[in-house]
């Protein structure tokens, strides 16, 4: 239920701990077969009519990126970021990963570390080496790609399984902003590889030796902004009020949202109106906010999938707790979406084997608002379509995306 600038500064892994609900998957995936799709960054799935210039049934959106950050050092997966580096290869022989460490493009002196099985841990199931360091540093790109690439295979290597990822050029843009010097950005640069037509950067741990603690600070906030926006609703003097209350006051909400846009449209010139004043209240008090700072022991528990059940909540149903209770009202009080997407749609993403492991909710204009995992250090936002799906979907393209509307508001 964690790019426009940034769709991977939240690290894949954490979203993913919100934990697949194959029972929901059994429940749902036959109803939907057919009727979910794959989904391509370039593809728009806005409320678009089909004549051409008429406003969309949402309205005029207009978008302000936030890049969310939190500024006091917490993060998700600090212990599996900060652990010092342990590399396992998993499912391969001694002989095996002598050969492909022989074919790496290693300089002599990373070769000899590598190779020196004096530091290799020989287990029934793989190898683990325990790399220095200094060899950490002095890998060239090439090498750390081809060596990233097969720990990644592995969920043992969380680094490398989850690393933050960049557009190929979008190194630059991410630390634009970033109270970083260069110095310490140049550092970092070189701890950079490309796998599966990203760049990517994984060794926190050494990093973090390498710069001072505000310079840590610094680099965490960098990684882990958000990309998250404010999205305001243009109301002018000739829009369809009626149109814009049925969309956005769905859930019997009509009457509480009515005289506030009734009253936008007498604006002379028009108003803009943030959106998140038309969500219902269970999202409303959540948006941009972090479980962990919640007075609230149950806030940390609240997933995708928790989040996406409530959305309409007024008081928050506990029983979405339970997996097996969600996937029965999903099935029950459910229905597949045919047509475009709609305010309170829930979004589901299916794994290639029909699995749901995410679940977020439509709001308007291929926005989204979603929590990214269990971790109480992800926080509840709005995002577009594809940096949500650039989130779970980072190399498998084999993945489905499917719409479900509530029963009671088809």
């Amino acid at each position: 239920m964690l790019k426009t600038r940034r769709g991977k500064l939240l690290c894949a892994a954490s979203f993913i701990l919100g934990a697949s609900l194959s029972l929901i998957a059994t429940a749902v995936v036959g109803s939907l077969a057919g009727h979910y799709f794959r989904y391509r960054s370039d593809q728009s799935i806005d409320q678009t009519s089909d004549q051409a210039g008429t406003p969309p049934r949402c309205g005029r959106i207009e978008a302000i990126e936030i890049p969310l950050a939190n500024g006091d050092g917490v993060f998700p997966e600090r212990e599996q970021r900060l652990a010092s580096p342990r590399w396992f290869f998993e499912n391969v022989s001694e002989q095996r990963l002598t050969r492909f460490l022989d074919s790496c493009d290693l300089r002599p002196s990373e070769q000899r570390m590598l190779l020196d099985k004096s530091g290799w841990q020989i287990l029934t199931n793989g190898v683990v080496i325990t790399p220095p360091e200094q060899l950490i540093w002095s890998l060239k790109p090439q090498s750390r790609e081809q060596i990233y690439s097969i720990l990644a295979k592995s969920p043992t290597n969380f680094p490398q399984c989850f690393p933050f990822r960049f557009s190929l050029a979008g190194f630059e843009q991410r630390f634009k902003h970033s109270d970083l010097p260069f110095g310490d950005i140049e550092k970092i640069r070189r701890l950079t590889y490309t796998n599966s037509g990203y760049l990517c950067f994984t060794d926190l741990h050494a990093a973090k030796g390498a710069l001072t603690p505000g310079g840590f600070n610094d680099l965490i906030e960098t990684l882990y902004q958000v990309p998250s926006y404010m999205l305001r609703l243009r109301v002018a003097p000739d829009s369809d009020i009626e149109a814009l209350v049925k969309y956005w006051g769905k859930g019997g909400r009509e009457k509480l949202i009515a005289p506030l846009l009734t009253s936008l449209a007498k604006v002379p010139g028009g108003a803009a109106f943030n959106i998140s004043y038309f969500l219902p209240p269970f999202a409303r008090l959540r948006l941009y906010t972090y479980p962990y700072t919640w007075n609230d022991q149950a806030a940390c528990k609240e997933d995708c999938f928790f989040t996406s059940m409530n959305f309409f909540s007024g008081t928050p149903d506990t029983n979405f707790f339970d997996r097996v209770y969600t996937a029965k009202v999903l099935h029950s009080e459910y229905v597949p979406v045919r047509e475009h997407p709609s305010f309170g749609d829930v979004v589901a993403l299916f794994s290639a084997t029909g699995e749901i492991f995410h679940t977020c909710v439509y709001i308007a204009d291929d926005f989204v608002f979603t929590k990214n995992g269990v971790n109480p250090e992800q926080p509840w936002v709005l995002m577009r379509m594809a940096d949500m799906l650039m989130l779970y979907y980072p190399t498998d393209r084999s993945g489905h995306l499917g719409f479900l509307r509530r029963k009671d508001m088809t």
